[in-house]
């Protein structure tokens, strides 16, 4: 498996969309591996099935795409907490098809790229988050990746148990 880092590090907007790029099509080809009934299975190293991750990347790039649009619009603009963090608490994913949540992802997330590809030179607007005060778009688009990246190795070791386990 190929190893991919954080991109806490780096203010570059061109490698922070490359990053996004790459590790949500990794999350897909994770993903796809699976039939239906086993991205609904729970392994006990992991309290969500790869189903139910799959719905709350898909609710978190919801709100992260509405939040980018509110700050490339407004610098200061007032956004929203993230509720997807919440997850299968809040939403009824484990009964969804897989397939449908992936392909909403990857669609949400073109066009979170496209925004943030237009926006280049507007990276240090601003939102005013109800808890946490002023997060620059850059940090906002940071957090992303790292929210991709523990979704990528939480497939990947769901993925792992169950090849594991069926051979």
């Amino acid at each position: 498996m190929p190893q991919y880092v954080s991109a806490r590090y780096s203010e570059q907007p061109r490698y922070l969309r490359k990053t996004l790029r790459e590790v949500a099509h990794r999350i897909e080809e994770l993903a796809v591996q699976l039939t239906e009934d086993e991205a609904r299975e729970h392994i006990p190293e992991d309290d969500w099935s790869v189903v139910e991750i799959a719905g709350y990347l898909r609710d978190c790039e919801r709100e992260d795409l509405k939040a980018i649009n509110a700050m490339i619009a407004r610098d200061g603009a007032t956004i929203e907490e993230r509720r997807a963090q919440y997850g299968p608490i809040e939403g009824n994913y484990q009964q969804q098809h897989l397939d449908e949540f992936m392909w909403e992802f990857a669609t949400i997330r073109e066009e979170t790229l496209w925004t943030l590809h237009d926006a280049d030179g507007l990276w240090h607007r601003t939102g005013e988050h109800p808890f946490r005060g002023n997060v620059t778009l850059t940090e906002w688009v940071r957090e992303m990746n790292e929210r991709d990246l523990d979704v990528m190795w939480r497939i990947g070791r769901i993925v792992q148990r169950i090849r594991a386990r069926d051979r």
